[in-house]
């Protein structure tokens, strides 16, 4: 029904004869159906792909980058005679076979590929084996697991871009059948429609065969052949009978409940401690019993297994805090330590809704039924720039989200926590005799070093470091109401950098070395700015594999001045898109609602420029390019901050226009240059293989930082500026070669145009 309300709007504001192409409704059905799908598959598989095999979470737009690379080429081969969409079907069975089965090998060190990875996991902070090569033997097994991971990488990519090649090439077809805007219009309304389809499913927990049932069933029209229905039905079959029970699935988590055993000793039974709490297959948290009571039926070896890091900081300071806010609650260990120290007003941020409920459920001291507690469903980050509060005690817990918090960004859900300048946004809330406490999970000490200079940089003031009772830690301690000697008397032992160095193994020079985070530069778990060697080559293995598939899809397309704008147009929006999304989620929050929210509203500022440029048939893109380039300029030296005594709605509305500006002059500029077009699939196609391009640009921010995407899109712009105007000046003849195949009634058409 989408697909036929949009016709008239479209017809109706159409002034341009389509060289008698009639509008067809079952085409517009067919191009929002498949258009609809394949944004909705894509979503499905990113979040399913990097739930199920752990490297695809850190590594998240490179799924992505697959299946924008796979329409692209899908699009650019709508006139072969090579039938792609066929294929499609057998694509998605063997790769939601791969994704069901990764679950089932973990244990086998060989075959595990849920915790499969090709870089070392303590100097990128992943989950996995990699051996520490020091010996022959280590080397050996090294190389075994980076292949291993690499194979599963690339092997993966190019099975999406295969897959998703198919619903490219049926779109590129389609789009043959319309003027290019119109059809381009459907095709970005019917995304939209895929992202609300696909946000309705995340909202009310659905489980991925459900995901997977939905998104198939339109499909069932394309197909006749009893091997494609039957690939289609096998990949249900696979999906339903390899889930896992007893799995939920939150907008965020893959989760599952154990339970929490400590073992017997002696005379001392075995004793359930509480619940683990395992998130894509990582136990990152649980639910625990630490009443003093029960802890007190244990023996001293069972104790030391309890974690007793939640008590430290009211140890530390006396049990003096009586307004605590906890960030990152989580189930609710850091709540229940407060109120057994005597809190009587705990405010607790969670950014996930069903992480809260499940500790509402399962936690043994059922902190969140407390009347003195306060749930707040949000992003830790955007709640410390809107609150107006003041605390005792404010909480930063083990923030660890194990998934990036867009399908666009690198950028995890918990780097915008642990920067200098969120340090400061917290210190701002204390009272006069405040506290923050910070406890982070390091696996190597420049992770430590540099949680301990963003804390001493965003406070101005240098944190006390305190392990707890039994050696966990250590827990930071900064504020105006942190009395190093009442700590000190506390009992508890105390961070020492000297000795910190000899356990660790590093120069207290190489301490003062390791940079701090800030919003520019988020990036906890790199251990230095750079882009690393093992990036760069999962990067290269899966760009330059594709080159032959782009030359023999493209053709001279590649080579052309109409191909080259496409191209440079593509890279740099997607540029664009990425650091505006990544710093709307430092606006407004991180939340997945806000990610929705966010590329929503870029689709829909694309669908307003195409009906604006169908309507009106602008020319002149000097003044577009010129307005493009003052606001990414404007974008790289506005900061952010400025906007913090601003009331929230008029932050964040304020933030937005400065934020979405370079979008909407960008997509004037694309709908004016793609109306042009006279092979709109191939153009298309190379616009998507830019972005593929730019989405890799997007690692660059590893190393300069994320502003400094807007002078790597400047430079794109200005490439793409230098197309538009050598396109324009050629003679008529020249032109029409430039645009390609069907250039001369491209051309008619928009000098008919520019009569009306």
């Amino acid at each position: 029904m989408l697909g036929i309300k949009i016709v008239p709007l479209l017809v109706s504001s159409q002034k341009v004869v389509m060289n008698e192409k009639s509008v067809d409704k079952k085409l517009v059905i067919e191009l929002f159906v498949i258009s609809a799908a394949s944004l909705y598959f894509e979503l499905a598989m990113i979040r399913w792909l990097s739930s199920e095999i752990r490297i695809f979470a850190y590594f998240k737009n490179i799924p992505l980058m697959a299946c924008l690379f796979g329409l692209g080429l899908g699009m650019a081969m709508s006139r072969s005679k090579r039938d792609l969409f066929k294929w499609f079907p057998v694509g998605l069975c063997i790769l939601i076979a791969i994704i069901c089965v990764a679950g089932h090998t973990i244990g086998n060190p060989y075959f595990d590929l849920t915790h499969v990875t090709f870089i070392n996991p303590l100097e990128n902070y992943l989950i996995g084996n990699f051996g520490d090569g020091k010996t022959h033997t280590e080397i050996v097994y090294r190389v075994i697991f980076f292949m291993k991971g690499l194979t599963v990488l690339v092997g993966v990519f190019y099975l999406i871009v295969w897959t998703f090649s198919g619903l490219g090439q049926k779109i590129g077809q389609l789009f043959e059948k319309f003027d290019s805007l119109k059809a381009y219009s459907i095709n970005v309304f019917a995304s939209l429609a895929g992202i609300l389809l696909f946000t309705i499913v995340s909202y009310c927990s659905l489980t991925p065969p459900v995901w997977l049932l939905i998104g198939i069933l339109p499909m069932f029209a394309f197909y006749r052949k009893p091997r494609q229905i039957g690939a289609l039905v096998g990949a249900l079959v696979i999906a339903f009978a390899l889930n896992m029970p007893n799995v939920r699935w939150s907008p965020y988590y893959r989760i599952s409940v154990t339970d929490a055993m400590l073992d017997a000793d002696g005379s001392y039974p075995a004793f359930k401690y509480g619940s683990n709490i395992n998130v894509n297959y990582d136990t990152i948290e649980g639910a625990y019993d630490n009443r003093p009571e029960v802890l007190a039926k244990l023996s001293p070896k069972q104790k030391a297994k309890t974690a007793d890091y939640y008590d430290t900081p009211y140890i530390a300071l006396g049990d003096k805090p009586r307004s605590v806010l906890v960030l990152a609650a989580g189930t609710g260990n850091d709540v229940a330590a407060a109120l057994r120290h005597g809190a009587d007003d705990v405010d607790c941020v969670e950014i996930d809704p069903y992480i809260a409920n499940l500790g509402k459920e399962i936690h043994p001291e059922n902190p969140y039924n407390d009347p003195r507690v306060h749930i707040i469903v949000d992003d830790a980050r955007a709640y410390l720039r809107r609150c107006q509060k003041h605390y005792d005690l404010i909480v930063f817990a083990y923030l660890d989200s194990h998934s990036a918090f867009s399908s666009m960004s690198s950028i995890r859900l918990d780097n915008y926590v642990y920067t200098r300048e969120c340090f400061h946004d917290a210190s701002r809330l204390l009272k006069p005799k405040g506290v923050m406490s910070v406890i982070f999970y390091y696996l190597t000490w420049w992770q430590l070093a540099r949680i301990y200079h963003s804390v001493e940089q965003g406070y101005g003031g240098q944190p006390l470091g305190v392990y707890s009772a039994s050696d966990n830690g250590p827990t930071l301690l900064v504020g105006p109401g942190v009395d190093p000697v009442a700590v000190k008397a506390s009992g508890l032992k105390m961070f020492d950098l000297a000795d910190a160095a000899k356990s660790f193994n590093f120069d207290i020079n190489e301490w003062k070395d390791v940079n701090a985070t800030t919003d520019d530069w988020p990036y906890v778990f790199l251990r230095s700015p750079g882009v690393t060697w093992n990036y760069a080559f999962g990067l290269f293995f899966t760009l330059i594999l594709g080159f032959g598939l782009v030359r023999k899809a493209f053709g001279s397309f590649t080579s052309n001045v109409s191909g080259r704008l496409m191209f440079f147009l593509g890279a740099a929006f997607m540029l664009i898109e990425t650091k505006s999304v990544t710093q709307m989620g430092l606006l407004a929050g991180t939340t997945w609602v806000v990610n929705s929210c966010v590329i929503s509203g870029v689709l829909l500022m694309i669908l307003a420029a195409n009906l604006i440029q169908i309507k009106y048939r602008f020319k002149n893109l000097n003044i577009l390019f010129g307005l493009l380039f003052v606001s990414i300029i404007a974008n790289y030296f506005f900061d952010l901050n400025i906007l913090n005594g601003m009331p929230t709605m008029m932050s964040i509305a304020t933030g937005s226009l400065i934020l979405s500006s370079p979008l909407l002059f960008a997509a004037m500029i694309f709908a004016i240059s793609f109306s042009r077009v006279a092979d709109p699939s191939k153009a298309l196609g190379m616009n998507l293989l830019g972005t593929l391009v730019g989405g890799a640009f997007e690692y660059l921010s590893m190393m300069l930082g994320v502003k400094a995407l807007n002078l790597i899109a400047l430079i794109l712009y200005g490439l793409a500026f230098h197309y538009a105007r050598k396109l324009n000046s050629m003679p008529p003849e020249s032109r029409l070669e430039a645009m390609g195949e069907n250039a001369e009634a491209a051309v008619k058409t928009e000098g008919d145009a520019g009569d009306a």
